[in-house]
């Protein structure tokens, strides 16, 4: 890759309002940000009424600079008067373990509207383990529901704030979605004179081939020096490979700048790249263990269809207005032929006969905390920006569905980076059931989905009668569709068995007696690693529905077993070492049309390739 592929150009954001405190010549603030801004009155957060505790965690890039220092002071903000009786730290391992042997406080009296200087009788020295962080907060009151002392402020990078109630700590997005104006005095003879950060780079995901790749990023110097316009020295690679060099436009301190270039794509082809940028010299003299910032963009050429929409529905049998949920989406299928229509049951208002353990932990893990709710596709934006689950209780099912259609419709792009295919078959003398789900992955795939994404399968079934309450009446004999009987493997997804840009997942059940197998159905679909708290990272890239024995028409001609487009003694070859070696062909390996790969197919295939008939 050649140097010209860079184009440079620069924009700053305005520094930060400066400091009012009086700091001594060797004393520094420690914060996620170190200017005086507060929430207004009204404009602040609160917890509960009564004594309660907040905090925020200092991180490990954070800690660096002041290392060796003491804490001397803190300084508490409060947008409205409030209480404080206690500040204190707690070291927080790089596993997020909070050692609690080792908290430090302080007690104190202030309560002042602002900000309030607290005077540490007994300094605390930094001197913690690397990848450490330190979480600081103080005890406050909080008089009625309404008070709103604690403040929180957009500067900066936003870090959690947490919550801490009967001895059970909680991360809490706080109402003003900032940073808790909480902030710490260091002392220290040795602070670093230099000490570059780089964070927030960012560009755009996905481009088409040829396309510039625009990326921003911000840099400051949080040492006590300033460096001067033009002497730090960054340079940007595109997978390690060195485009260009750049230098700061004006002086670096402890205020963010942000900075901006443009990569060519030119002579890329499609796949992943990733853009760093790392500040290499100041004044011509390497920075030992120089920042580095990165962001991914992918080339794309092709782009697979979408398939289906996977809804999931948390309900129970006891939710007096789950009904209303469930009409809406009955509308929703008759107004669509997309939808994977997944019923979730919980305990509620009595003992749900559908739930399971694996219930609970799609439900807890995805954060529902009421009835009737559903998420689409996992994606969060419907009802907020910051969670997948959106009340599905409709007066009126067919306008909520329309609501529901327009959303599916607005967060479809027209792109997929896998697809989706479920055969199965079923023995009725045995009950056994063979589900196999294949499918393929673009190339740009792991850069667009993550290497770490997961195969959820889920077997659900229809037809199932169980009392249920309907706006206050219990009805017997209701009847549950679409309710989920078994995630296949994890309620949390499985690998993908991959075999370059193809995957296939092979699962051998055995169907209990009490389920019927032909109102029992296949849903599967590929996703973000299902975790808690992460909801706007568990999104579903391609979903698909078929009943138990059905299986999807191949990809490819039958016996093109690796995808080139003919069927010869290279697919025979090929055949052979998927079932040597349980690897997941390219394309249709089903020579014998059973839905499953063995022998029988190498049987069907040497007939063809030696009668030219199946």
């Amino acid at each position: 890759m050649k140097k010209a592929l860079l184009l440079l150009t620069t924009v700053l954001l305005l520094p930060l309002a400066a400091r009012a405190v009086e700091l001594g010549p060797n004393q520094l603030l420690m914060g996620h940000y170190t200017t005086d801004d507060l929430a207004t009155t009204g404009w602040g957060s609160g917890v509960l009424v009564g004594l309660d505790t907040v905090a925020t965690d200092i991180t490990p890039d954070e800690l660096a600079f002041f290392m060796g220092g003491k804490i001397v002071a803190f300084r508490v903000g409060l947008s409205q008067s409030a209480p404080i009786s206690r500040v204190f730290v707690i070291p927080v391992t790089p596993d997020k373990q909070l050692l609690l042997d080792e908290m430090i406080e302080w007690p104190c009296n202030a309560s002042s509207k602002g900000w309030n200087m607290i005077e540490l009788e007994t300094p605390y020295s930094i001197n913690l383990p690397e990848g450490y962080s330190l979480r600081i907060g103080y005890d406050y009151v909080q008089a009625t529901k309404t008070s709103k002392p604690i403040s929180v402020v957009k500067v900066g990078t936003t870090y959690p704030s947490y919550h801490c109630h009967e001895g059970e700590w909680k991360q809490r997005i706080l109402s003003s979605a900032g940073n808790l104006s909480l902030q710490c005095v260091v002392e220290s003879d040795n602070f670093p004179t230099y000490l570059v950060r780089i964070r927030n780079m960012s560009g755009p995901k996905l481009i088409s081939k040829g396309d510039d790749v625009n990326f921003t990023f911000e840099t400051c110097n949080l040492g006590t020096a300033t460096i001067g316009a033009g002497e730090c020295e960054y340079v940007i690679a595109v997978n390690g490979t060195e485009v260009a060099t750049m230098t700061n436009p004006m002086d670096l301190t402890n205020n963010y700048v942000q900075m901006s270039g443009t990569v060519s794509s030119a002579g890329l082809g499609e796949g992943s790249y990733k853009v760093t940028v790392t500040a290499k010299r100041i004044n011509g003299e390497e920075i030992s263990n120089p920042p580095v910032a990165e962001f991914t963009f992918n080339i794309v050429e092709q782009i697979l269809p979408r398939q289906m929409r996977l809804v999931e529905q948390f309900t129970a049998t006891g939710c007096t207005h789950c009904p209303k949920g469930s009409a809406m989406l009955q509308a929703l299928c008759n107004m669509r032929d997309d939808i994977a229509w997944v019923a979730v049951h919980q305990n509620f208002n009595g003992t749900d006969p559908f739930r399971t353990e694996q219930c609970d932990t799609i439900v807890n893990w995805q954060g529902c905390d009421g009835f009737p709710e559903a998420s689409f596709d996992r994606t969060v934006g419907m009802s907020s920006s910051s969670t997948v689950i959106n009340v599905i209780s409709y007066t009126n099912a067919t306008s909520g569905a329309n609501e529901v259609s327009n959303f599916l419709d607005y967060i479809e792009d027209g792109t997929a980076w896998s697809t989706v295919y479920i055969n199965s078959t079923y023995d009725p003398d045995t009950r056994k059931a063979v589900i196999t789900v294949n499918g393929d992955l673009t190339p740009v795939f792991d850069g667009m989905m993550g290497a770490d994404s997961k195969l959820t399968v889920y077997i659900t079934e229809d037809n199932l009668v169980a009392s249920q309450l309907n706006n206050g009446t219990w009805v017997e004999n209701y009847v549950h569709n679409n309710v989920l009987r078994m995630a296949l493997g994890s309620a949390k997804g499985v690998d993908m068995n991959r075999n370059g840009n193809s995957y296939k997942n092979v699962f051998n059940i055995d169907i209990p007696e009490d389920w019927k197998a032909e109102d029992l159905s296949v849903v599967a679909f590929i996703s973000r690693p299902l975790r808690p708290s992460h909801y706007t990272d568990i999104y579903v890239d391609n979903a698909n529905k078929r009943k138990l024995g059905e299986y999807d028409e191949p990809t490819f001609e039958r016996g093109d077993v690796d995808g080139d487009g003919k069927v010869n003694i290279d697919d025979l070859t090929a055949l052979i070492d998927c079932i040597l070696n349980d690897a997941a062909p390219v394309g249709n390996a089903d020579c014998y049309s059973d839905g499953v790969i063995t022998i029988d197919d190498v049987t069907a295939l040497i007939d063809y390739l030696l009668n030219g008939t199946w």
